[in-house]
């Protein structure tokens, strides 16, 4: 485990790999820990960092409010404090729209977004978790940790991962007041008005049968020259573990591909395919 302090508040931080860096962001309630089995597999090609949002797993947040734009100001802190000047982003769920967020104004740090499950329209969101912004849902949650485990244990479904354990044991460590300002900060976050400004090439996946964040969330990139979209037909919410060799195989060729964007030619092969939930 690797710890750096960022603005007077500790980020814990896990390191695989070696070669051009790629930084994986957790959703919420997540931590960096559902990423290790992705994350095991790019490191045979990238150097592959994940940290964990203030407020979640094991970073503490003492001043910072839980919101998008104070993790995507982590991301560029992060990359600052080891001297990353540049840097490809996978983010899951929030971490997807952290990521879209930080490369959308910050293009001269981001190589390469891609963003898994993420409401890019913040009310994309299922009512489940915007109940959350209700202070008594939230308070409820943070005194019953079963209530968490079990909320948890739904957004993931039926994966075998071996770790499934302790990616739940994480989902129990943020606060109310963490969850609370986390899915109102989402929830009132709304990206597609600035899809005009993206200038890296961006890879978007959805699990079709997400009932998390509605997969329509992909008919907003339908006419952006800089995005290519993806649907997995047997997925939900995490398609990087219902889907895992498909999700790795689809990954990897997006992150090896040439720097010039041209998403339309290294995906063209699956467009044919899911071009209809781009329509």
């Amino acid at each position: 485990m690797s710890i750096i302090v960022i603005d007077n508040q500790v980020v814990h931080y896990e390191v695989l790999g070696r070669g051009q860096p790629v930084l994986f962001l957790h959703g919420w309630l997540g931590s960096w820990r559902y990423w290790f089995p992705t994350m095991e597999v790019m490191a045979e090609q990238f150097r592959t960092y994940s940290f964990d949002f203030w407020g979640f797993g094991d970073s503490r947040r003492k001043q910072t409010q839980a919101s998008i734009q104070a993790y995507a100001d982590q991301v560029i802190r992060f990359l600052d404090e080891l001297g990353i000047e540049r840097v490809m982003l996978v983010g899951h769920s929030m971490g997807g729209m952290v990521a879209l967020k930080t490369a959308l104004n910050h293009p001269e740090r981001i190589l390469r977004v891609t963003t898994v499950g993420a409401p890019i329209d913040g009310n994309s969101l299922a009512w489940l978790l915007k109940l959350t912004d209700r202070p008594l849902f939230a308070d409820a949650a943070a005194r019953l940790p079963w209530v968490r485990r079990r909320l948890f244990r739904f957004f993931l479904g039926q994966t075998h991962q071996f770790a499934v354990g302790e990616m739940v044991d994480d989902s129990i460590k943020s606060d109310a007041d963490t969850m609370r300002y986390a899915i109102s900060s989402m929830w009132r976050t709304d990206l597609s008005p600035e899809l005009e400004r993206l200038r890296v090439p961006a890879l978007i996946i959805h699990g079709k049968r997400d009932d998390i964040v509605n997969p329509n969330q992909l008919k907003l990139f339908a006419h952006n020259p800089m995005a290519e979209v993806l649907a997995m037909p047997h997925s939900r919410h995490f398609p990087f573990l219902d889907e895992a060799e498909q999700f790795n195989e689809v990954l990897l060729r997006f992150l090896t591909a040439g720097k010039s964007p041209s998403p339309d030619r290294i995906w063209q092969g699956l467009r044919t395919e899911h071009q209809a939930i781009a329509r």
